[in-house]
């Protein structure tokens, strides 16, 4: 048995009993007696063609293009080409050139000059593209070449005929100079309608800001009337309100007051009877209490009156010391002598002493008498 590897960048395809199997990239197998094998590259491949063809003007134009491919179906690649002799690439190449060229040829041969020169990335490499994919698909129930296309691009188109090529190159440059000076001319026109269209906007924009301000003074002033008028429609509501409330609340505290009145009624009829009663008891009590006051001042009178008298009677008994002392001072160191029956001096002293002596004889009792008065 044999050992055999594949690469990182190749495929390793094992063929035993009439059978193909991929193995995959950098795959490793042991190949039985009677196996064969191949290593196809998993890399991109580069294929060009190029070819000179006339145009539809009758101009002979030389074609370069490009394509870019890999194989992304190992088995069916080794199927179609043959890469034991590591020839499989060539003919792939080979075979798309041949494809690229007859469908170019096709087309140009419809095409003028300018359009295969205008056309290059649009109509070449679309036509060119979409045979060689048809090609390499296969048919339907067929698995194709087992490759994909990533690039497919008609590079370059030139004329062969170098006089020709100058005297177009000529036009051409002509053309450019004269396109560049109508370009420039349309240039300064487009610039100057430019302008003329800023301005008119510029104008016609400010004519619309000045309508706009007015349009919104005049909404303001609107919008400021019709507040004012709904704050005055608002203000008379409110002052209805007002008015009306007012009305309601004199009407309530009325029938409150009336409610009041009537409830309070039989309380202040009771109250009124109980001071009428109150009243008549006082009425009925008055000449009791007058008739009470007036024995109070008899009774006062009489106490006042008792104490007069009594106050009269002990009087010559509180000052008859004082009248005593009095006396004895008047006659201190008097030596009377008492000459015949009628003399005038005794004639006048036996009264007082003799009211004196009876005064203090009578009132002694009647001194221990209001001493013990209650």
């Amino acid at each position: 048995m044999r050992f055999v590897k594949a690469n990182p960048n190749e495929y390793l395809v094992v063929g035993r009993g009439g059978r193909i199997s991929n193995r995959g990239v950098a795959a490793s197998a042991f190949l039985w007696p009677g196996s064969t094998h191949v290593l196809i590259p998993s890399t991109q491949q580069e294929a060009t063609f190029e070819m000179t063809q006339e145009s539809k003007d009758s101009i002979p134009l030389r074609f370069k293009g490009i394509i870019i491919y890999r194989i992304v179906d190992a088995a069916a690649a080794a199927r179609r080409f043959n890469f034991t002799s590591g020839k499989g690439h060539e003919q792939i190449n080979d075979l798309l050139s041949h494809v690229c060229l007859g469908e170019l040829r096709a087309v140009v041969a419809h095409l003028t000059m300018d359009e295969c020169i205008t056309q290059r990335k649009t109509t070449l490499t679309d036509a060119v593209a979409t045979a060689l994919r048809q090609v390499i698909q296969g048919r339907e129930g067929d698995e194709g070449w087992g490759i994909a296309l990533e690039v497919v691009q008609v590079a370059q188109v030139f004329i062969v005929d170098q006089a020709l090529r100058r005297q177009l190159e000529a036009e051409v440059r002509n053309a450019i100079r004269v396109k560049s000076e109508l370009s420039e001319i349309h240039t300064g026109e487009g610039i100057k309608l430019a302008q003329t269209a800023s301005e008119r906007r510029l104008q016609q924009e400010n004519l619309e800001t000045e309508r706009e301000k007015i349009r919104t003074s005049e909404a303001i002033k609107l919008a400021q009337a019709a507040s004012e008028r709904r704050l005055q429609q608002e203000n008379l509501e409110t002052e209805r309100d007002k008015v009306r409330i007012s009305g309601e609340t004199f009407r309530l505290r009325q029938d409150l007051e009336r409610e009041q009145i009537e409830a309070q009624t039989p309380i202040q009829l009771y109250r009124i009877e109980q001071e009428r009663e109150v009243l008549k008891q006082q009425l009925e009590k008055l000449p009791l209490e007058l008739r009470v006051k007036e024995l109070l001042a008899q009774v006062n009178l009489a106490a006042d009156k008792a104490k007069q008298d009594l106050r009269k009677e002990i009087l010559p008994l509180e000052q008859s010391p004082a009248v005593a002392q009095a006396l004895a001072g008047i006659l201190r160191g008097v030596q009377l002598s008492v000459v015949g029956p009628e003399t005038p001096l005794l004639a006048a002293l036996t009264p007082l002493l003799n009211s004196l002596v009876r005064v203090v004889q009578q009132g002694q009792p009647d001194a221990t008498a209001v001493g013990k008065e209650p």
